[in-house]
């Protein structure tokens, strides 16, 4: 097989042929192993676009604020969703992270209600209570998992929030959700895919039960919404109910809610734990932005826990969380799959090809954010406000296919790092760099264990 595809002689006037040479294997390994470096490498090597092929599939990345626009915004209709969203072991049905076309409007019409005002109100409450749970189980001094503790809190904020208070549902099986999803998805990476997903492995019977225990919650939770006289306040119930005003499109049927539920799990849960330990790692590392804050938690809250009035009175803290998602964005790739031959920039790029958008590389661009490697939230305040590209950072997404649980996942940040710091300073014992779990998530391998020191706010400008 050669190495690089054939010149092809009808490609559109003024556009540049890609090469997708053939990865070698250890190249190929590289990238299933440690996909950020090998973006990087590619990126250094190749420019605003790398291109490959793996076995007969083509594959480019994109890196550049204008290829990514015209990606994503300008020629959306030329790509749908990448492999990793199409994965039906799990999802039987389009949702709103999966969906293209019709089937997205469709969709994300009827969701949105659902992360509304009305709703978020309900889903703080939740947020802030829990919070000020995991704050109340520690002792001065103490050494914790952040990482841990965190993911638990997202959990059980879940727990709650989607499928309502008096419903228990035990975190580890969210958790083991999780892993299944995530095993799905990585075997959309593997060659044979389909023939792995049939062999007896413990993954793949682990994936078969906990379908099978979380299906039960999720129906049963559906059973209510559609049985209890009173409208509930959970996330399953506002999509049970979730009509289309105009009366033009039909409303999600059980088995749509349910997946739509899924996406939502793995979405909300990886994206809020992960920016949450980040976010005490860098203030760890960084001691000005530390005291900066509590200085903001304690002026803005008085020593009272938060309310939802409070959300747009935290202008550092929030600051602190977009500072963190341009450093350390929990998701940093996704893919888009060509639906037919199109341009991007001056390259051609084929009908199939996979196309995969590289965010780490223009949210640490020098040239849009001036000592990138710092961790500086006082950037993202008021006139001070990088003037950036607006695909320059794009933690959530843009255009139509912006996330959905956005501000769910801001608040959820928001309000925890307040609630935690307004009574507790979090310090990384170790020195290094964590070790890095980089395949579908940036996060910590093993944990971030840290001390815990009971703050005295009248002290706030001691650091020490």
């Amino acid at each position: 097989m050669p190495d690089s595809i054939a010149v092809n002689n009808s490609l559109p006037v003024g556009s540049k042929e890609l090469s997708f040479k053939r990865l070698s294997f250890n190249r190929f390994l590289h990238r299933l192993r440690d996909p950020i470096g090998f973006y990087e490498q590619m990126h250094k090597e190749e420019g605003e676009i790398a291109s490959f092929r793996i076995f007969n599939r083509k594959f480019c990345v994109v890196y550049s604020p204008e290829l990514i626009e015209e990606l994503l915004v300008k020629k959306r209709t030329s790509f749908e969703k990448g492999p990793l969203f199409k994965e039906k072991r799990i999802l039987k049905n389009p949702t709103s992270a999966t969906a293209d076309g019709d089937d997205h409007r469709r969709i994300r019409k009827l969701v949105q209600p659902a992360f509304q005002r009305k709703a978020l109100e309900g889903y703080a409450r939740v947020m802030i209570d829990e919070a000020l749970q995991l704050r109340s189980r520690w002792r001065d001094g103490e050494t914790v998992d952040i990482d841990a503790q965190t993911h638990q809190m997202t959990l059980d904020i879940i727990a709650k929030t989607f499928f309502g208070s008096d419903v228990h549902i035990d975190s580890s099986l969210i958790n083991d959700l999780l892993e299944s999803l995530t095993w799905s998805l990585t075997l959309t990476m593997l060659p044979l895919e389909n023939l792995i997903a049939r062999l007896p492995l413990n993954k793949n019977r682990q994936r078969h039960h906990v379908i099978e225990a979380m299906d039960q919650v999720v129906y049963n939770v559906i059973h209510k919404a559609h049985t209890d006289p009173e409208m509930r306040a959970d996330l399953v119930s506002f999509l049970v109910h979730a009509k289309d005003e105009e009366g033009i499109d039909p409303a999600l049927n059980d088995q749509e809610v349910r997946d739509e539920s899924y996406v939502m799990i793995l979405a909300g849960h990886e994206t809020s734990a992960n920016a949450l330990t980040w976010c005490f790692y860098h203030l760890s590392r960084n001691p000005d932005a530390r005291a900066r804050l509590e200085k903001e938690v304690d002026e803005v809250l008085g020593g009272r826990p938060p309310t939802l009035a409070d959300y747009n009175r935290l202008p550092y803290t929030r600051a602190v969380f977009d500072e963190t998602l341009r450093v350390t964005p929990p998701f940093y790739a996704f893919g888009r799959t060509a639906l037919e031959d199109c341009v991007l920039g001056d390259y051609h790029i084929p009908k199939g090809t996979v196309v995969q958008v590289y965010m780490r590389v223009p949210h640490r661009a020098e040239k849009y954010f001036p000592q990138a490697t710092e961790f500086k939230p006082e950037r993202w305040l008021g006139t001070k406000q990088p003037t950036h590209p607006r695909n320059a950072y794009f933690p959530f997404g843009i255009g139509v296919r912006t996330c959905i649980g956005a501000e769910f996942a801001r608040m959820e940040v928001i309000f925890a790092l307040s609630t935690i710091t307004q009574r507790w300073r979090i310090t990384v014992i170790e020195e290094e760099y964590p070790e890095i779990v980089k395949v579908m998530v940036y996060k910590c391998k093993n944990g971030l264990r840290c001390t815990v020191h009971e703050r005295k706010p009248s002290l706030n400008d001691s650091v020490d």
